[in-house]
């Protein structure tokens, strides 16, 4: 069961789409918890250090990530992600 406190929308919709998003979210950070024996507050801190750089070269847009930590690549492998390429160049 969660505990909710109001929340205000202006339609039923809204109430039970922002109560469905918190469900999700919830559900994510437990499973992010389980897959990598960390807590959420440690994976976020970590992960949240991933920056890209957009280099406009003439109107083409290169986006360059930084380099991966270990700890970074084991998380990713451990929540199954894909490790984002180093450059990308004109994403569509």
């Amino acid at each position: 069961m969660l505990n909710l406190r109001p929340v205000y929308h202006s339609t039923d919709v809204g109430v039970k789409g922002h109560v469905f998003v918190c469900t999700l979210a919830l559900l994510l950070r437990r499973l992010m918890e389980k897959e990598t024996d960390e807590s959420f507050e440690s994976v976020f801190e970590e992960l949240k250090e991933l920056k890209v750089n957009v280099i406009d070269l003439e109107g083409e847009k290169i986006f360059q990530r930084n380099r991966l930590t270990s700890t970074q690549e084991d998380l990713l492998e451990s929540l199954k992600v894909k490790r984002p390429p180093k450059i990308l160049v004109n994403p569509e």
